[in-house]
C-alpha cells in the first residue's frame, strides 16, 4: 500500500452497551480509531425517506490492512456519519476497502 494516497482523516466508532442508573444497557457510540484513508466517490441518488427529500451517496474508504473493522461500526468523515455496507480486505495490497453509505439524521 502506498502511504501517500492516504490523505484524509476518518474516525471509526463502535457501539457498546453502557449501563445507566436504572440498570438498563442502551447502546452508545464511542470512538474506536482515528486513521488516515483514501476516499473515493461511488454513487449517489436522491431518495424520499419519511416524506423528506434526502441525497444519499456511497463512498469507498481505503485504510491500512491491520485495522480491525466490522460491519457494526460507523465512520465519521467531514462531520457526516456513514453506515458500513461492506468490507473487503486485500492482503496482497495491504489495504482494506470499506463501502459506506451516508446516514440520514
Amino acid at each position: 500500500m502506498r502511504a501517500g494516497i492516504l490523505t484524509e482523516t476518518i474516525l471509526l466508532q463502535e457501539s457498546v452497551p453502557v449501563k445507566n442508573d436504572f440498570g438498563a444497557a442502551p447502546m452508545e457510540w464511542v470512538d474506536y480509531l482515528q486513521t488516515r484513508a483514501n476516499i473515493k466517490f461511488n454513487s449517489g441518488n436522491r431518495v424520499n425517506q419519511n416524506n423528506e427529500i434526502f441525497t444519499s451517496y456511497t463512498l469507498t474508504f481505503t485504510i491500512r490492512y491491520y485495522h480491525k473493522v466490522n460491519e457494526q461500526m460507523r465512520i465519521i468523515y467531514q462531520g457526516k456519519k456513514y453506515r458500513i455496507l461492506a468490507i473487503n480486505s486485500d492482503r496482497a495490497k495491504q489495504s482494506t476497502e470499506i463501502i459506506g453509505e451516508l446516514i440520514n439524521e
